[in-house]
């Protein structure tokens, strides 16, 4: 870190002379402090202006949302986190770092033995400063606030924002992901929660309204695609709904609000699976659309219904992919997600959904008409004797590459009966260079074939096009009332040379009989 510039960088008369609308309601006194270049009255001003007019109370009508992310030790309580967090250990993917109480955490250090990079990034993403508001809220423990003030102003001053021309993906601190995360779900949080206590100082708030103004100029111009680009949107359209007094704030609510419509048509299949194909990601995207729905709703916001319809699709492929004890599939980069407990929270954004009122209520007329469900555009089978715990379920893969998060796995088989996988597969691990690693994205721990020892190969030469969210895989399937049937080939190519010679077939007839425990 270059010791001569901390951050926030934005200078006094910058933020005041040109980030701030200082016409805007209640800002009289600031204004007018501005006006006489007394930088040290305004900044007593918009001190007193943000304690008298943010509105915790509407802020916690939205339930609290435990962070992402592993951030705390297994088996460890908030309270013991918390007191940890006081002592500068801190946690980020399941690896401890202890700093010293005395000294100042550095946020660009990377204690991991192999310098996983993750380590650092997911640190400033403040999953710990989080835990020590929620903490906060349930105690009131002053020792909290001053904790979590220190914390803050010691990221805001190390971790400087970068160049305006900066590629979202790069530095420690500062990748628009983080940004989005901090901006979109973890810094309101700490916000709300600590901006009347004696610990966030007049100084402490004016460089949060710097360094929150400094993360809009960055997610507004430097975002990413994919499920990145949804986790920027939602940042940057909660700077927009919670910050009305930048100049931008209107801008970059309707940057973010266009976008987010937007990439409903970009990164949705029709048949509603998000264009990484992956359990994790598409859950992740629908949950930053939730996000940013309910702080727009508890302030006043409107969110064009169309959006609203397309994401209640995306919802549903939940319940398409669901196995029998109601979680999601491990499907590439994917994860094994309660479908019954992700609906009991959306359905505060979609409050008629008729799967909702099914999969949380128990209310027969949303069940669906369907028991196996077919994926044409996204590439899956998913065949099943009924919605019931002791039903049998299996998953056929026939899905296109993807966009990110890819495993070479087409034709893989998932079969679960009787509360266990009868067929697995490799499952996920960390995204470090590891043989772990490019193990579990490798063809051979998969149930599909390989070819003279060798992998699927389509990652080689693979290039995600625009156009792609409308193809449609090359799933074959029928459906009765006494069998289902599904089939599909892989001949994108095996081995380092991609030999597409070889063409596997695959096909799966799932017989509707359900056969009782012994």
């Amino acid at each position: 870190m270059d010791e001569k510039k901390l951050g926030p960088l934005l200078s006094d008369e910058q933020f005041f002379g040109e980030c701030l609308n200082l016409d805007y309601p209640g800002m009289e006194a600031v204004k007018e402090a501005v006006a006489d270049k007394d930088y040290s009255l305004a900044k007593k001003e918009m001190a007193s202006y943000i304690r008298k007019t943010l509105d915790a109370d509407r802020f916690f009508e939205i339930p609290y949302e435990i962070p992402e992310n592993i951030y705390k030790l297994p088996g460890e309580s908030d309270a013991k986190a918390a007191e940890r967090i006081c002592n500068h250990t801190l946690v980020s993917v399941g690896v401890p770092c202890e700093y010293g109480k005395e000294n100042t955490v550095d946020w660009e250090a990377n204690p991991t033995y192999n310098g996983y990079k993750e380590w650092t990034w997911q640190l400033s993403r403040h999953n710990d400063i989080k835990l020590l508001a929620h903490e906060y809220n349930k105690t009131r423990n002053e020792k909290l606030a001053y904790a979590a003030a220190e914390l803050m102003d010691s990221w805001m001053k190390q971790a400087v924002c970068p160049d305006a021309d900066c590629a979202g993906y790069k530095t420690k601190c500062w990748r628009t992901i983080e940004c989005g995360i901090r901006m979109g779900a973890n810094w309101p949080y700490i916000l709300f929660t600590f901006y009347k206590t004696p610990a966030f100082t007049d100084d402490i708030l004016i460089n949060w309204y710097k360094s929150v103004y400094e993360h809009g100029e960055r997610l507004s111009k430097n975002h990413m695609t994919g499920n990145w680009l949804i986790m920027e949107m939602n940042g940057l359209g909660q700077i927009g709904i919670l910050y009305p007094q930048f100049k931008k704030s209107e801008k970059w609510l309707q940057q973010a609000l266009e976008s987010l419509d937007e990439e409903l048509d970009r990164q949705i299949y029709p048949d509603g699976f998000q264009y990484e194909l992956t359990t994790n990601y598409h859950d992740v995207v629908i949950n930053n659309y939730q996000r940013f729905i309910e702080v727009a709703y508890k302030f006043g916001k409107t969110i064009p219904d169309t959006l609203l319809e397309k994401l209640s699709r995306a919802c549903e492929l939940d319940i398409k992919l669901m196995m029998p004890d109601g979680k999601t599939p491990d499907l590439n980069d994917g994860c094994r997600r309660d479908v019954k407990g992700s609906y009991e929270i959306r359905k505060r954004i979609i409050p008629n959904d008729k799967r909702a009122k099914w999969i949380t209520e128990g209310d027969e007329t949303g069940k669906p008409e369907y028991t196996s469900a077919a994926m044409p555009w996204s590439g899956f089978a998913a065949l099943r004797t009924g919605w019931e715990q002791d039903d049998t379920w299996a998953l056929m893969d026939a899905a296109p590459f993807g966009k990110a998060h890819q495993h070479e796995d087409k034709l893989s088989v998932l079969l679960y009966a009787h509360g266990k996988f009868l067929l697995t597969e490799g499952g996920n691990y960390a995204y470090d260079e590891s043989e772990m690693r490019s193990y579990v994205l490798s063809t051979r721990s998969h149930n599909t074939v390989r070819v003279d020892g060798q992998d699927q190969n389509r990652r080689k030469t693979y290039a995600w096009k625009e156009e792609d969210i409308k193809k449609k895989s090359n799933l074959e399937w029928n459906f009765s009332e006494k069998w289902d049937y599904a089939k599909s080939a892989y001949d994108e190519g095996y081995g380092e040379d991609q030999d597409k010679a070889p063409v596997h077939e695959r096909a799966i007839y799932f017989i509707a009989i359900k056969i009782s425990r012994f």
